[in-house]
């Protein structure tokens, strides 16, 4: 199993240092969260595609996955307005679009909260005809998608293995697979082996951090109440080789050049003894 990192816990720093401190402290690849000032889709695809692929060169760091802003502010999955969730589309490609451009293996996409007083079906509906369509983009163009679930205190739509294995039987693409947040199945109560057992080799990606049950927060592991010794086991017994992301915010935002050093230090510890 190999480890990156995600950028948005460095989004105060350039994007530079967040390459640097990746090379630093030994990290085989990196995602990219897209957000101003780092990588926003247009400004990727306006020339900053560029920039990106001079650093990941530079610091010969492959980009396993690009995260564009899709929550709500203002692009979305879930907007029941016909014209924002046009706009939703067209911004939706053209982050597809940029994660080719800087050579991302995988565009991730997540479902935000819809809003209260709306039918949850008619919203899946709606999430799930959005997703056929960027796939078929991203079949177009040769990307990836990847579906992310959120915690429940994040969103209602994509929060446990079975959601995410009813929009990966639904949309029904080879461009769509989807991703473990092991703060998910903690929040919603549900081994990891769910999303093995269910949808196999079409999990490909595992934001590897820790949490408590009651909080969406992404801790180093051994920060919250998860049992990694447990977890090491499973991964290994299952010969899990895709990439283990350490997704970090809130509290160690002020340092991150200390938690990805400390981050990448436990999980290597983690993966040697178990």
């Amino acid at each position: 199993m190999k480890i990156s990192l995600f950028s948005a816990a460095f989004s105060k720093y350039s994007i530079e240092r967040f390459f640097e401190e990746a090379a630093r402290n030994g990290y085989d690849a990196v995602e990219i969260a897209g957000f101003r000032p780092h990588a926003f889709p247009l400004d990727i695809i306006n020339g900053g595609y560029k920039k990106i692929n001079r650093l990941k060169e530079k610091y010969n760091l492959p980009i396993i996955s690009y995260a564009p802003e899709n929550t709500g502010s203002p692009y979305s999955l879930v907007y029941e307005d016909k014209n924002m969730n046009d706009e939703s589309l067209d911004y939706f490609k053209k982050s597809l679009d940029a994660a080719k451009l800087i050579g991302a293996e995988y565009c991730m996409f997540a479902v935000n909260h819809p809003g209260y007083a709306r039918d949850k079906e008619k919203v899946k509906n709606l999430v799930l005809n959005n997703f056929k369509e960027l796939s078929r983009y991203a079949e177009k163009i040769g990307q990836t998608i990847i579906l992310e679930p959120v915690t429940p205190f994040e969103g209602t739509i994509v929060t446990s293995s079975d959601d995410a294995k009813w929009f990966l039987e639904n949309v029904n693409s080879d461009r769509f697979k989807v991703m473990l947040d092991l703060a998910c199945p903690l929040t919603v109560g549900e081994p990891i082996s769910e999303y093995f057992e269910k949808m196999g080799e079409n999990v490909k990606h595992i934001h590897f951090i820790d949490a408590f049950s009651n909080s969406e927060d992404h801790l180093i592991p051994g920060d919250g109440e998860m049992d990694f010794e447990r977890i090491v086991s499973y991964l290994k017994r299952i010969n899990y080789n895709g990439y283990l992301s350490l997704e970090l915010f809130s509290r160690y935002e002020n340092e991150p050049d200390y938690s990805a050093e400390r981050g990448i230090k436990v999980i290597r510890e983690l993966l040697k003894e178990v």
